[in-house]
């Protein structure tokens, strides 16, 4: 269809205006410079356009429901606007979306072909995108088949976009220009020059004060509770970061932010940047990387600390740092949870004695408590491991003992052992020819969009072909579905598997039980959960087992 402007249509005509939903987004890579929008993408360019859209197809844009992300990516669907419009979509309050075009839709590929292809059909809801001329609800409207296509190249401009920024970031980091949100603890940027860092007096203070006290105590443990008994709020309270303005104790400095504050090349005048990274273009989700893909770049502003003073601690936690002993295997290590607090359950090591291994005392504590105990945070749970370990294992033997009196194997394995599992694989077997059935039509379906994009076949004969394609499709897939709900039904009733296996756990355990390897106790134990008042409580893996019990 051809929305020419000089022609009034009525295909809005009957849609109420409320019904009617403009999309709006513009994302920071719509920006130009620093300080300019690109005109032809900013919102009130987007307004007008819709609604002279809407003006001349037989209804009101001023008076239609207007959604807005300003300044939000398009590689993803998380947003705030997008998600009131969706929540509108599924109650039945919007039947039409218009956007200026697919791009403002979305940049994700997959994402933007599924909600046309799939969600906008589901919900009954008319899509178009002006600027394509792109309408959901117009099976003859050619344009729509070129929406994969259009995608694809949205999705690419956003790849191309994110790589161009990595390099131009990159070059100016190795400039020597400061290329990050807020600053590290005791600088701020400065305000004539954004790429520039400046001292922050006050922070700068407790920096200063952090390095004095290590140098005299010689322990960030130390350092931690007299910052933390002082009232000194930790470096995300004092940024005013969201996690510092939830954060429940403002004074609670911990072990990390001493150490992260103690190693920190910033503070000798040293720029140190690409530490972390996003790890891909359309995720927010930050990783660290390797210290060799770090970028530093000497005397690019103030020192807070003076070289000499950096150096001498960095030998001194160099000094300090212990390399921790190699922990004694304990075969219940690492699935013992404190029941309080759900942190992990750590066991110490042995004292060093003339006493054998097995005999000497070795205890059990929550790692929770013992990384806070200053601040009263959970309790010790403190419990002799080695009696523990006995009684555990005592009640995992004895458990299987009772499983294995309780289920009468014999019978089972003589009576099924010929007939197991042979249906389901046949089914199995059914559904992967179904499978390749349906990547040989994909196969075909791409060959004919190929044909209709370089015009060897009309829009007609291509429409007619993928229809076919597309119903033999479902039809498959509509036997996948049957099949499967067929091995889960099968699998469920003929529960012989799951028996036999725990047949097999059982017995492999009940053989080993005087030397019980770590593996075997993984396969059976799920976790153990130890009470403030000594009681333990024990999850088997195995399903069976926990109904013995």
């Amino acid at each position: 269809m051809n929305y020419n402007y000089g022609i009034v249509h009525s295909l809005l005509k009957k849609y109420e205006s409320q019904e009617i939903a403009k999309y709006i987004r513009l994302s920071l890579a719509d920006e130009v410079s620093d300080k300019t929008i690109d005109e032809s993408e900013s919102v009130i360019n987007q307004r007008r356009l819709m609604n002279e859209f809407i003006d001349r197809n037989g209804n009101i844009g001023e008076k239609c429901k207007e959604f807005i992300d300003d300044g939000v990516s398009g590689t993803n669907f998380n947003r705030p606007g997008w998600n009131k419009l969706q929540e509108e979509m599924e109650s039945g309050k919007i039947k039409v979306v218009i956007t200026k075009n697919l791009s403002r839709l979305g940049r994700s590929n997959f994402e933007c072909s599924y909600f046309l292809d799939y969600y906008f059909p589901e919900n009954n809801i008319r899509y178009i995108a002006i600027q394509e001329q792109i309408d959901t609800f117009n099976n003859e409207n050619s344009n729509n088949e070129y929406a994969a296509l259009n995608n694809f190249i949205n999705e690419k401009y956003s790849r191309d976009l994110s790589k161009n920024i990595k390099r131009v970031y990159r070059i100016k980091q190795q400039a020597g220009e400061y290329m990050g949100g807020r600053p590290v603890y005791g600088y701020i940027k400065d305000p004539n020059d954004k790429h520039k860092l400046i001292i922050d007096e006050e922070a700068a203070k407790n920096v200063k004060r952090i390095f004095e006290l290590y140098l005299t105590l010689h322990s960030q443990s130390g350092v931690m509770k007299i910052l933390t008994n002082e009232k000194i709020p930790i470096p995300e309270v004092y940024k005013q970061t969201r996690r510092g303005v939830k954060a429940k104790h403002p004074y609670d400095w911990n072990y990390h932010t001493i150490r992260n504050i103690l190693r920190n090349r910033m503070y000798i005048g040293d720029m140190v940047q690409n530490v972390h990274v996003k790890k891909s273009f359309r995720e927010k989700k930050i990783v660290k990387t390797s210290k060799e893909d770090w970028v530093i770049v000497e005397g690019t502003h103030e020192p807070i600390i003076d070289k000499d003073t950096f150096y001498r601690v960095q030998n001194l936690l160099d000094a300090n740092y212990r390399q921790p002993t190699k922990p004694y295997e304990r075969i219940f290590g690492g699935i013992m949870y404190c029941h309080e607090c759900g942190h992990k359950i750590g066991v110490g090591n042995p004292k060093r004695d003339n006493r054998p291994k097995e005999k000497q005392y070795v205890y059990t504590y929550c790692n929770y408590y013992r990384k806070n105990s200053a601040y009263h945070k959970c309790t010790p749970h403190t419990m002799n491991y080695n009696n523990l370990e006995e009684q555990l294992l005592a009640i995992i033997t004895s458990v299987c003992n009772k499983y294995i009196d309780l289920i009468g194997y014999d019978d089972i394995v003589n009576n099924r052992k010929k007939t197991l599992n042979t249906y389901s694989e046949e089914l199995e077997k059914k559904i992967g020819r179904l499978e390749i059935d349906i990547k040989s039509i994909d196969l075909k379906i791409e060959k004919l969009y190929k044909d209709r994009l370089d015009d060897i076949i009309t829009a007609d004969i291509y429409k007619k072909l993928t229809d076919k394609f597309e119903e033999q499709q479902k039809t498959k897939h509509k036997e996948i579905e049957e099949l499967k709900t067929s091995v889960e039904e099968y699998k469920k009733n003929n529960f012989i598997d799951q028996l036999l296996e725990t047949k097999t756990i059982v017995k492999e355990y009940l053989k080993a039980r005087k030397n019980s390897p770590r593996e075997l106790i993984l396969k059976i134990v799920d976790k153990i959960e130890i009470h403030q008042d000594k009681t333990v409580d024990l999850y088997f893996k195995v399903k069976q087992l926990n109904q013995v019990v």
